[in-house]
Order: C-alpha cells, then structure tokens, then sequence
C-alpha cells in the first residue's frame, strides 16, 4: 500500500472515532431526591432511560440522587454553571429569583387540576417569551414541567374544623402558602420537604403540606397518620431545566429527543402520579394506616379567599411580573388563563 494511502486510511479511522466520540453524549441529571423516591424521581429516571431507549444507546444520562451533588437550593447554579446538566428547578423555594416562572405558586387555592396546570405551564412557554427570557438570565432552558397535583395536610393530629387548625405548626415555603397558612390560624414554618419526616418524627411540625403519593414518598405518612382533604387545588409549578449553552451544543439528533420531552416527559408524569396516588389511597382505605378526613370547602375557601393578606398576595404577582420585564397585558393573560 503506498504512502499516501496509509495516511489516508489512518486519517479516515481517526477521523471517524473522533466524530463517534463527538456526538455521543452522557449527560449528567443532579436531583435532591433518592432515587425511585417519589413520582420526581421516577420520571426523572424514565427521562434518562428514554433519551438511551430513543437514540439507540448512543446517548446516555447519568444520574446523580439524593443530594450527592447538589441539594434542593443549589440545582438552578449547578445547571448555570455546568455542574449538572439538567435539574429540577423548585419554583416556589425562589420566588424574588424566577417571579415569572412563579406565577401558579401565588394562587391558593386555585380550580385547575394537576393535568391542566401541565398544559398551561407549556402554552405559557410557547405564547409570552418573558418565560424563557427569565431562565435564560440563569442560563437555563426548560425541557418539560412538573404540575403538582390537588394538595392536602398530612398531621401528626386530626382537623376537622378551622378552630383545629388554630396555633398548628404547619411546614411552608414561598410567599402565598404562609399567607394561606396564617388565615387558617395556624403558623408556617419555613422548611424544605427533604427535612419534613424528621419534623413531623420530633414534634417540630403538626403538619405537612402535600398530596398523597408525596406523603409516602418522603415517609411522612408514617409517622402522620391524618390526610386532611383541604380543597386547595393543584398549585406549584416545577420545572426541569437544562443549561442552554450545553443544549446548543448537542448534535441534533439529541436536541430532538430533548425538544420531544416538552410534551412526551409531561405525559408520562402525568399518568405516573395518577396511578401513584389511586394506589396510594386504596391502601390508605384498606389499610387503614392514614385517616382520610373530608374538610368542609366552604370553611376552608371562606377562611382562605376572604382573607386579605391572600388577596394582596394573590394581586401582587402581576406587579412583579411587570417589575421583571414581562408586560402588563401578558401577565393579565396569564393570571385569567389560571383562573377561568
């Protein structure tokens, strides 16, 4: 073989193992949950096996649980500064940080459920650039949304009436939830949901926040045996998000997949927390470990919408909406989309 045609050869191989190696990415998932925890992390974990499943193995992610690389508050730096790839940004723990992308959490309690706040979350994104805008300040681009369901109070006590409620230590975060709190009488204590089980353990809460397949996820159930059904609706408005310098670098076929997640990641969490939470309340009843207790709506909606502190809360998101950039008219949309 001549010469030439060796170094042709050579320069052929190298150059085909340099592009396999190119486009081939692991890409790096931090989450504060354990692995398999809660509905979270489990679609978190379908998202990683998808994007292998879709690409042919040729794309992977890894996965980094339970707060080993990154707690709740540290996720939207460690996207920002390539720490981790991709993360769930916890909206309502930075309300003055993303006021925007906080627009659900100042509304309690609020009619639409878990499925429609998905599909709001998403036509937000694609109808008013504000949203994006304000992640990009942070280097963040979303990949899909996590709408929580209808939330309840699982307590270490029962509550039947708003009079129980009164001087309860009641776990709390945001700026609408402490509001919402206090008119019922009790009192929010600021805390993350990681630290919720040991709160309940040691008398620190009387209740938590959450819906059912959370209550199990975090063990709170375990050591709370009362589900109180308060009609505070679907709220809080998580989101995955992705460093968007390191998405503009990906190949296409990988943009793709992830541009794919928007709607597919929504679906498949969506009907992952709906069989989570008919299983979680059929053991309750044949179980019998947690009591279910109906609270009167009309009790609590009266105690909660006719408070002022909650209507100012309430009013204020538009102003700070309009503070961070985003247009009057397109913040009243929004408020009337969540409301109608």
């Amino acid at each position: 073989m001549s010469k030439l045609k060796v170094i042709s050869s050579l320069a052929l191989a190298v150059s085909l193992c340099t592009t396999g190696l190119v486009h081939a990415e692991r890409l790096k998932y931090g989450d504060y949950t354990p692995q398999g925890a809660n509905e979270y992390a489990k679609s978190a974990e379908w998202m990683g096996n998808e994007i292998a499943k879709r690409s042919g193995n040729k794309h992977t992610m890894m996965m980094l649980w339970g707060g080993t690389v990154v707690k709740v508050g540290e996720v939207p730096t460690a996207v920002e500064n390539k720490v981790i790839d991709v993360g769930p940004l916890i909206t309502p723990y930075f309300p003055d940080q993303f006021p925007i992308n906080n627009a659900i959490p100042f509304f309690w309690p609020q009619p639409k459920s878990q499925a429609q706040l998905g599909e709001l979350m998403l036509k937000w994104h694609a109808e008013h650039p504000d949203f994006a805008k304000e992640l990009a300040k942070y280097k963040l681009k979303m990949v899909s949304v996590r709408p929580l369901p209808a939330y309840g109070m699982i307590c270490t006590k029962p509550v039947r009436t708003l009079a129980d409620f009164k001087g309860l230590r009641i776990r709390s975060y945001g700026i609408a939830l402490p509001a919402m709190i206090e008119a019922l009488g009790a009192v929010p204590v600021s805390m993350a949901d990681v630290d919720g089980y040991e709160a309940l353990s040691n008398g620190i809460l009387d209740c938590s926040p959450g819906d059912p397949a959370l209550t199990v996820g975090w063990k709170w159930s375990d050591v709370a045996k009362f589900f109180i059904d308060v009609p505070m609706g679907a709220s809080w408005g998580h989101i995955v998000v992705m460093n968007i310098d390191k998405y503009n670098s990906l190949p296409p076929d990988l943009k793709k997949i992830i541009d794919d997640m928007k709607k597919d990641y929504l679906a498949e969490f969506l009907r992952s927390y709906d069989k989570s939470t008919k299983d979680t309340l059929a053991a309750w009843k044949t179980s019998g470990k947690v009591e279910i207790i109906p609270f009167p709506a009309d009790e609590f909606n009266k105690a909660t919408l006719s408070n002022a502190k909650v209507q100012a809360v309430r009013a204020s998101w538009v102003n700070r909406a309009k503070a961070a950039g985003m247009p009057e008219a397109s913040a009243r949309k929004v408020v009337d989309d969540l409301l109608k």
